[in-house]
């Protein structure tokens, strides 16, 4: 009996313990964390860190000077998108990337990057048939190579996304985790209890030693971008990984990306006309 209590004590505290709170990877209030720095519009509030005000025409970011060094992590991201106006925008965006995010167009960074980018968009801004409403959350993987087009809300270089309402309440929980090759995102929203899965994508492949960090933008439109909190795990997935191999080279890649955005009538309008034309030859 006393074997078989200390067995399932060993194995609660392995549950208990498959995650481990960085510290110095998170950012939380009072925000008196030397690793943090900000710039543009950023201005650190006692309870938030608002990276752009209801205003035309900002760009504002936060990042994290130490890099992450966790094989596997999860990030808890709590932020607040609000205003009283209807047309709003731009919206921000999650980086984990080789060179922390600076100012540019892409949500308030550049849109050439290396790493991992997760944009939280308010607004479309490509004409045209969508496959989707906004607010949009959507993924990109860079291995340098590739712009983040903001005119195409990235549709081109979508690795997957989902619609969410997470504008205008109270908080909002974007849950990002990266483990075994594999990258989910999921949602909690004021009021519920039980997250909403965004996406999940297998093959997934980034390196260890990237930094983190937040981003907004506002343009013609115009939003009230505030974090809360980023709180990072470092996850033990039991991995069974080569001792000797260096994680820190490991190319930015993805096995697969969505369909662009424009592109999905026309796959479905040619798997159509296929359908079709088999029940045509065969009848």
């Amino acid at each position: 009996m006393m074997m078989l209590v200390v067995f399932l004590f060993l194995a609660l505290l392995k549950i208990v313990c498959s995650s481990y709170h960085i510290k110095d990877n998170s950012l939380v209030p009072p925000y008196l964390s030397p690793y943090w720095i900000s710039y543009g519009s950023t201005v650190t509030e006692p309870q938030f860190v608002r990276l752009t005000s209801d205003v035309k025409s900002s760009q504002g970011g936060i990042y994290n000077t130490k890099p992450l060094i966790a094989r596997d992590w999860e990030m808890v991201i709590t932020f607040h998108v609000h205003s009283s106006k209807t047309l709003v925008g731009d919206g921000f965006a999650f980086w984990y990337t080789q060179n922390p995010p600076s100012n540019g167009p892409a949500f308030g960074s550049r849109e050439k990057f290396r790493g991992l980018a997760v944009f939280f968009d308010t607004y479309a801004n490509q004409n045209g048939e969508h496959s989707h409403d906004h607010p949009y959350i959507s993924a990109m993987i860079n291995d340098g190579s590739k712009l983040y087009d903001h005119d195409r809300d990235g549709t081109l270089t979508e690795l997957a996304g989902c619609s969410s309402n997470f504008r205008n309440n109270d908080y909002s929980i974007a849950t990002i985790r990266y483990a075994n090759n594999q990258l989910k995102v999921s949602m909690k929203y004021q009021g519920t209890v039980d997250p909403v899965d965004c996406f999940t994508v297998d093959g997934v492949h980034l390196p260890t030693g990237y930094y983190i960090g937040v981003s907004a933008a506002t343009g013609d439109l115009s939003d009230n971008h505030d974090i809360y909190s980023i709180h990072t795990y470092e996850l033990d997935v039991g991995r069974k990984d080569n001792p000797f191999t260096d994680f820190s080279q490991i190319e930015p890649s993805a096995d697969q990306e969505a369909a662009p955005r424009g592109m999905v009538f026309l796959l479905f309008a040619y798997q159509s006309f296929q359908h079709r034309f088999l029940l045509t030859f065969v009848t």
